[in-house]
Parts: C-alpha cells; structure tokens; sequence
C-alpha cells in the first residue's frame, strides 16, 4: 500500500507527463479537461505547486484615466453603453416572450410593463451594487 507522499509523488508524475503542449494535434478542449483532473495536494509544503497555465501577458489597468478618483469612470470601463444596449434589449426581448404566454389577470402589475432604457437601467444596477455596501435593516 501507497503512502500519501508516494501517490502525490506519482500524481506529480503523471500530471507532467500529461501537459499541455500547444500543438495542432491536441485541442484546447482536451487541454482544459486536463486542468479539471482532481489531485491530492501537500498542504505541508512551503512552495505552491505551478500552475498548468502560466500566465504571460503584462499584467495592469492598460486604460488611461488620469486622476480621477470618481469610481462611475471605473464602472464605465467595465459596462459600457454597448454592455448597457446589449442588457437593455434581451431586457425588452424577455419581457415580450413573458407577456405573450403568460394569462396575467386584469389586476396584474405586469400589465404595467414598460421597456427599460439605458437611465432606469444604470439606476437599478447602482442599486443593487450599493446593497452589497451600504448596510440597511430591511430591504424597502
């Protein structure tokens, strides 16, 4: 019977003998399947083992935005208008596909419906960011 250092060693072994290699013959589908293969890891080592996907590019904020300190120019870098269009149409779409199959009764508040625009859009999102900071004891 193997000891737990003996089977780590061997897991070692073959997950060398199978890496990645970027040739034509073996797809990145089969690369990543690679990656998700479970394996015991030695918590007592001081060194954490390499990853099997090292990173090459140069790391940083490759955008310039001077000095400012105002956080919306950050959230704009990551939801654009395009991202907002993009949320505010599949918004819309559903909401048609909802309403064409759904028996909604005359009292129903989904009879008020009206498609949302980029304002309402970034008002709900600031919202909902603002949740996971500002603390409030009910929700309303």
């Amino acid at each position: 019977m193997n000891s737990d250092s003996e089977n780590e060693r061997l897991i070692e072994e073959e997950s060398s003998d199978e890496e990645c290699s970027s040739s034509e013959s073996e797809s990145e589908d089969d690369c990543l399947d690679n990656a998700r293969d479970w394996c015991q890891i030695d918590i007592n080592s001081s060194q954490p083992s390499p990853p099997k996907f090292p990173f090459t590019g140069n790391p940083g904020i490759k955008v310039c935005l001077g000095d400012s300190e105002d956080p919306s120019e950050y959230f704009n870098l990551f939801f654009d208008d395009e991202m907002f269009l993009f949320i505010i149409s599949e918004t819309n779409r559903y909401a048609e596909s909802f309403f064409e199959d759904a028996e909604l009764t005359p009292a129903s508040r989904a009879l008020k419906w009206k498609n949302t625009h980029i304002g309402e859009m970034k008002r709900f999102l600031s919202l909902l960011l603002l949740q996971g900071v500002v603390q409030k004891p009910v929700e309303k």
